[in-house]
């Protein structure tokens, strides 16, 4: 935990940028000394068509899904930690985004072999 994924427009990014972002997000997250670094999930998903406004400027936008109970200082601080990772690669697109999404901790389940 967290759940975190990168969209990005696949005619925009390379292979190699998308492992940057991804690399870039995880770091990002452990660095806000808000979970354990080995509970990181991160992933991404392109998409093939979009639209920006009135324009077809590149956008990527990132979901960082998280167990509720994190108050609002401790997301922003999240939000921006990754944002800024994210620019600091200079990918080629013009906007970038991030939401934090509180995902509810009663009904949340995981189940693993290990």
């Amino acid at each position: 935990m967290p759940h975190i994924i990168l969209e990005y427009p696949e005619s925009c990014l390379s292979e190699s940028h998308v492992n940057e972002a991804l690399r870039s997000i995880h770091s990002c997250a452990a660095a806000s000394d808000l979970f354990e670094k080995s509970h990181i999930r991160t992933r991404a998903y392109s998409f093939k068509q979009y639209t920006h406004g009135d324009n077809d400027k590149a956008y990527i936008h990132i979901q960082a899904r998280i167990k509720s109970g994190r108050n609002t200082n401790e997301k922003k601080r999240l939000s921006e930690s990754i944002q800024q990772g994210l620019i600091d690669l200079g990918l080629p697109v013009a906007v970038t985004t991030v939401e934090v999404i509180d995902m509810d901790r009663e009904s949340y389940r995981k189940y693993s072999e290990n």
